[in-house]
């Protein structure tokens, strides 16, 4: 029952973590298509990780987190970049 628990707990984990890269990827994608596309699949990856990790126990899904979180400020540092572009703030 533990494992399943922490398992379910970590799929709700990344249903409430998932909205910024959802939001992030259109916009993202259009300008970086190629750098979006594999941050999305290092974030999956990082949540396959985190879900996996959580069942042997607490403080195990770290590294899975740490993985999702590194693809999903990477995406988010894309749509920074292309918004500083459009505004020419940067060169």
């Amino acid at each position: 029952a533990g494992v399943y628990n922490r398992a379910n707990r970590s799929l709700h984990h990344m249903v409430e973590n998932v909205t910024p890269l959802v939001l992030a990827l259109p916009l993202a994608g259009f300008v970086f298509p190629f750098p979006a596309f594999v941050a999305t699949c290092v974030f999956g990856c990082g949540r396959v990780i985190h879900q996996v990790g959580y069942t042997f126990g607490y403080g195990s899904h770290g590294a899975g987190f740490a993985v999702a979180s590194l693809a999903n400020e990477a995406l988010l540092g894309m749509c920074l970049l292309t918004g500083l572009k459009a505004l020419g703030y940067v060169l």
